[in-house]
């Protein structure tokens, strides 16, 4: 099993450095980044790509959808994931953009199983 590169974004720095704490012991994962800034970790996400990317869903400070759009739109084959400490949610967002004609096409898209 190969090491999973990780990238925390969170203007909050306990968020990351909690989160970092938390996975040290983690041999299966290599922390290679902690931003607090969306500019810069859109950056520094492009030229690390990292394998998964971490975002704090509860932090609006962090705008967290702007930058999950962005990321998404690039097609890094990043996998990212909203986490909310403050109700202990996470969410996993899909990189698909479909058109939207009619609302048969948004419950097609709620019915379908996600991979």
């Amino acid at each position: 099993m190969s090491m999973k590169r990780v990238f925390f974004l969170s203007s909050q720095p306990l968020f990351g450095q909690g989160l970092i704490s938390l996975l040290s012991n983690e041999k299966r994962f290599d922390i290679v980044g902690c931003e607090s800034d969306m500019e810069q970790a859109i950056r520094d996400i492009k030229a690390l790509r990292p394998d998964v990317v971490i975002v704090d869903n509860a932090d609006p400070a962090c705008e967290a959808m702007p930058a999950v759009m962005r990321l998404l739109r690039e097609g890094m084959g990043t996998k990212i994931i909203g986490l909310n400490l403050k109700n202990n949610t996470l969410c996993i967002y899909q990189g698909e953009e479909r058109v939207v004609k009619d609302v048969d096409d948004l419950v097609n898209a709620m019915e379908q199983d996600t991979p």
